[in-house]
């Protein structure tokens, strides 16, 4: 595995670990607030991201670029692309404080002018620890990062149980949560300034690059992130808090399930970069295949899962005070069906970036007209199906685009048939065991760890075994387990 495959793999856990640590904070949080006051700490959170990627130009995918550049001074890459994002950051801070004037009137919640003074700063540290992120993966610092992602996230949840269990106090939770990104960012200035990589010229040629090459993928970026802000949006304007709070607690993300895909697809990265260079088309859609098969074998099994128990899970999970939240549950869950590949990494790589913008202007549309439509009939529940319809809309454009490019049939890009296969074998597994639990009447805890682990691991080593994917091609990610990986990839292999 190459040295770039082993640096994304890290850092993949890393974002692991931290989407666990979350994932498992969540719960308490949800039962220590009220619902409205929950609501509006979800509704914070929410705008001052919008307002972090209005004003931040796509900064991450512009500072990859440029520090991948060799005909650039890293250096001075560096400090122009830190002093143009501390100044984005510093103007989104000052928009979401005057913001929060206007928030109490147009969501019709008070609480909200307070919260938003008070996280606004986040909005300095949010991208520009991202930035730096980026520049700790090109110096080779990336084990450096993995160990400071982790613990900076886990010391900020541990100060944030002290804000709630000992001092009740949303605000000190929220500046808690702003300060760990600021901290985070001045731990990786040192380390870089300690490396003498700070010295760099500020290139004001390097700015116009910014705003020439970073417009097209702003605008991909607005409408991208479309997807997670309209529905709330519209939830925050039409309904009340304690809706929002319902709502956003349905649409939680399984922990890794979010990252799963872009790893898979990374051990693949440079052959299909060298294969697009070459044009050979066939071979892309036969390694696109590959990593959609796999990643649908590790998708379908956990989403067909949480969509027979998804209300013994919201019941676990966030207690009996969300148990409306399971609805949204069933609908977001319909998203992992789609979730099996990168939609647009090859229509980039084909600096076909026309197409990604016009499937994103439709998506767009469409989800506002949904939104719009669905929520009055079905309220927050038709903006969960909105919204999963637009997302199926996209993929689905950006995939038709892809095979059309690639100059190949769907059978060549897409093994329908075995997907099919995992989605039915594991329907009539899961289904099953369903019945039989719904008889044996045992608590909700209890019902849903004996199905899933009398279901999950049993369709996951049937697909391998069956030879549904290439296991030789993840060889050496099982010689880099400890211990017992080069056994599970014997066992496997047979």
């Amino acid at each position: 595995m190459s040295k770039k495959a082993v640096s994304v793999i890290l850092l993949t856990i890393s974002q692991g670990v931290n989407l666990i640590i979350g994932f498992l904070f969540t719960p308490y949080l949800a039962r220590a607030l009220e619902k409205n006051i929950y609501g509006s700490f979800l509704q914070t959170i929410m705008i001052s991201d919008v307002i972090s990627i209005v004003t931040s130009v796509a900064i991450i995918q512009i500072a990859m670029m440029f520090f991948a550049n060799i005909e650039k001074n890293f250096e001075s890459s560096l400090k122009t692309v830190l002093v143009f994002t501390f100044v984005g950051g510093v103007a989104g801070t000052i928009i979401c404080f005057l913001f929060s004037y206007f928030a109490t009137q147009i969501f019709d919640n008070e609480l909200l002018g307070v919260l938003l003074k008070v996280f606004a700063v986040s909005i300095i540290g949010s991208k520009l620890n991202e930035v730096l992120k980026q520049a700790m993966i090109k110096v080779g610092k990336t084990k450096f990062l993995m160990i400071l992602v982790i613990a900076t996230n886990f010391t900020k949840l541990c100060l944030a149980l002290i804000a709630i269990r000992l001092f009740n106090s949303l605000t000190l939770l929220l500046l808690i949560f702003a300060f760990e990104l600021i901290v985070s960012s001045l731990i990786q200035l040192f380390v870089l300034n300690k490396m003498k990589l700070l010295g760099g010229k500020f290139d004001r040629s390097v700015v116009r690059e910014i705003f020439k090459v970073g417009l097209p993928l702003y605008l991909v970026e607005l409408l991208g992130n479309s997807y997670s802000y309209i529905a709330l949006f519209i939830i925050s304007t039409y309904f009340n808090e304690s809706q929002y709070a319902v709502y956003r607690n349905g649409s939680i993300e399984l922990p890794m399930i979010g990252v799963m895909y872009a790893t898979i697809s990374t051990i693949f990265m440079a052959d299909m970069s060298v294969n697009i260079q070459q044009s050979n088309f066939a071979a892309i859609a036969s390694m696109k295949k590959k990593i959609i098969t796999t990643t649908a074998i590790l998708l379908f099994p956990v989403a067909i899962f949480f969509i027979f128990y998804s209300k013994e899970f919201i019941l676990i999970y966030l207690s009996d005070r969300y148990i409306d939240s399971y609805k949204i549950f069933i609908v977001f869950t319909f998203a992992l069906f789609i979730r099996f590949q990168n939609y647009t990494d090859v229509l980039i790589l084909l600096k076909k970036s026309k197409y990604v913008l016009i499937s994103f202007l439709v998506f767009i549309i469409v989800n506002i007209v949904l939104n719009l439509l669905l929520s009055e009939y079905l309220g927050i529940l038709g903006c969960a199906v909105a919204t999963i319809i637009s997302v199926y809309v996209l993929a689905f454009m950006q995939l038709h685009i892809t095979v059309r490019q690639l100059k190949v049939r769907y059978s060549d890009y897409i093994d329908s048939v075995r997907l099919f296969k995992i989605v039915a074998v594991s329907t009539i597994v899961i289904g099953i065991s369903r019945v039989i639990m719904y008889y044996a009447g045992l608590p909700n805890l209890y019902t849903f760890v004996i199905a899933g682990i009398s279901t999950l691991p049993l369709l996951f080593f049937y697909f391998i075994r069956s030879k549904y994917i290439e296991i030789e091609l993840y060889k050496s990610v099982f010689d880099k387990i400890p211990i017992f990986g080069h056994k599970i990839y014997n066992i496997l292999r047979k």
